[in-house]
């Protein structure tokens, strides 16, 4: 059994092949591994005349997305391999463009002999049955090398939005807790769901965004920008959250202590009680005063009230327990029956909105709310990091956003919202300037980029 206190090893990641060299560093170490790659070729006799003019331009594409990608999952993580197939079956989809043709199982071949030692190679494995794993790849010790040579950072390398997918994803019902992709139907209203984050996604690629390093001494890739609208069972008013960008796999805490945009400290404002008001909306009753998770009699377990109302709206059957989680939260002499009763004296309006399986249908109002304060704020040039029911905005435009947000929550609900601010804990002063205690070299940025201490 493993020690508890074993740290968990970090799953491979996909070999992305949308990466590209941004700068001219990141170039010049793309333009040294294929000169050496085709100096291999010819050397090995493997090629007799040239390639035509379309097929070398596919190879030099192979070669570029190998070498970014491997030099992003160094800057990850010096040991972080990406997985990728080597199987002539798979076709071009398998590894996310059609330039990756069965010549990358060559040129990765290529680049791991010891002429070449460019890359690490661990090759898959079939297991009886079902299952096993896919070749993996890691940069070698050489390429590390040229990494630190040319002081490779994240900004160094560049994304092919045409290669980055459709930022509109359509899923299937959950059957045995897992759903599947399914193919996004054209025209409408697909195509304006498309073009709204299209626009999103150009415009967060402008920011001007800044990071702490990581814990460990990494720099984030602030570049991480891309996010995508998933859409649940099948239809396009169930679900539509965004999910992706580098900010939101970080903890609340760390988002405020450690982002800044347009050099600011950011502020986080999310849509309070979010799920409940929109739901009166849909009953078109007005919600009590006050705090909608504070119920008479439950006044001290206000998180278990507002786990049970939750899972009330998204289950389409009456509960028969706790919800999971929530117990710990709730007295332990009440039963759910009795929970539920002291919820609908609170909110008997809700009582025509409770167990009719809202829970992806909320989420898709939710996330219209959310589009509507994002395509303002792009009109009035103030950035935002978008994080499900809420926003990350500079400090200095805290009052205006919370207008926007909430005449968007209005506009679409017709329901009048509330906005729940949350800023980084205050810092007691200290004799040392912050900017001295590090050289200031703590940020990693697109705009302003630092370098990883030693």
């Amino acid at each position: 059994m493993p020690d508890v206190a074993e740290k968990s090893v970090p799953k491979d990641t996909r070999f992305n092949p949308s990466r590209i060299p941004h700068t001219d560093a990141a170039k010049a170490i793309v333009a040294d591994v294929r000169g050496q790659l085709l100096n291999y070729e010819r050397y090995r006799h493997t090629r007799r005349r040239a390639r035509r003019a379309a097929d070398q331009e596919r190879f030099d594409r192979m070669v570029s997305a190998i070498v970014c990608d491997l030099m992003h999952a160094a800057l990850v993580d010096p040991q972080g391999w990406r997985h990728i197939s080597l199987s002539k079956r798979h076709s071009t989809d398998d590894v996310g463009a059609d330039f990756m043709t069965e010549d990358r199982i060559k040129i990765i071949q290529w680049m791991v002999t010891p002429e070449m030692d460019w890359l690490e190679l661990e090759k898959g494995v079939r297991l009886a049955g079902f299952g096993g794993r896919q070749s993996r790849i890691r940069a070698s010790a050489r390429l590390q090398e040229r990494i630190a040579k040319y002081s490779i950072e994240f900004e160094d390398i560049g994304r092919d939005p045409s290669l980055m997918g459709d930022p509109i994803v359509l899923r299937s019902e959950k059957l045995r807790g897992k759903a599947k992709a399914l193919e996004v139907p054209q025209g409408e209203p697909a195509e304006t769901y498309r073009g709204e984050m299209l626009r999103i996604n150009a415009w967060l690629s402008q920011a001007e965004i800044t990071c702490d390093f990581d814990d460990d001494g990494y720099p984030r890739d602030v570049g991480d920008r891309w996010l995508r609208r998933i859409f649940n069972n099948g239809q396009f008013d169930h679900g539509g959250r965004l999910y992706g960008g580098f900010w939101q796999r970080l903890s609340a805490e760390t988002r405020l202590s450690d982002i800044r945009l347009n050099d600011e400290p950011v502020v986080s404002l999310d849509f309070g009680q979010c799920g409940v008001r929109i739901a009166y909306g849909l009953a078109d009753a007005q919600p009590p005063d006050g705090d909608l998770y504070s119920v008479p009699g439950l006044s001290r377990y206000r998180d278990g009230v507002k786990m049970v109302l939750n899972a009330m709206l998204a289950a389409s059957e009456k509960l028969n327990r706790k919800p999971s989680g929530s117990r710990m939260h709730l007295p332990r002499h009440w039963r759910i029956g009795e929970i539920e009763e002291a919820i609908f004296r609170h909110h008997p309006c809700l009582h025509d909105v409770c167990y009719k399986g809202l829970g992806t249908r909320l989420q898709f109002i939710e996330s219209q709310v959310l589009i509507r304060a994002l395509q303002e704020l792009m009109e009035r040039n103030i950035p935002a990091l978008p994080i499900h029911d809420g926003l990350l905005v500079p400090s200095s435009v805290v009052m205006t956003v919370e207008k926007i947000m909430l005449d968007s929550f209005k506009g679409i609900t017709g329901m009048e919202g509330a906005i729940s601010t949350h800023r980084k804990p205050s810092v007691p002063s200290t004799s040392i300037p912050p900017d001295d205690i590090d050289g200031g070299n703590n940020h990693s940025s697109l705009t302003s980029p630092h370098k990883r201490g030693a």
